[in-house]
């Protein structure tokens, strides 16, 4: 799974990691194209990629509650170029990795939240 520290200049949970890439829906626009919009803008260089739908829950995030809806992207393990406003680092982990980071800290909360619900685990 491709994690990524958030960059130090967002609003948002700067400095902190997360293994989701995510923004908010447009007027008009579906989850689906909304996943795919913030794909490209935050992992650079990776439009055109399909998604697939996982699920939709209320969360109750750290910043409010909202509906969150996950999609997966396969993705090789190429270069990204990530966009430096948004991203300062991200990298390759397997997940059980992921899970056992998340419940340490330096996370975005919502992320645990939908790691706990991912099919997978």
């Amino acid at each position: 799974m491709l994690v990524h520290r958030r960059a130090q200049g967002l609003s948002r949970f700067p400095g902190r990691c997360d293994w989701l890439v995510g923004g908010a829906v447009a007027v008009g626009e579906s989850y689906e194209e909304a996943a795919v919009r913030e794909l490209g803008e935050e992992r650079g260089r990776v439009f055109g990629v399909p998604v697939r739908f996982l699920f939709k829950f209320l969360c109750r995030g750290e910043s409010g509650t909202y509906w969150l809806g996950a999609h997966e992207v396969v993705l090789g393990r190429g270069v990204f170029v990530p966009d430096p406003a948004e991203i300062d680092w991200c990298g390759w982990g397997e997940e059980r990795e992921l899970v056992a980071a998340v419940g340490h800290g330096g996370f975005v909360g919502d992320g645990g939240e939908a790691l706990r619900r991912y099919p997978a685990g």
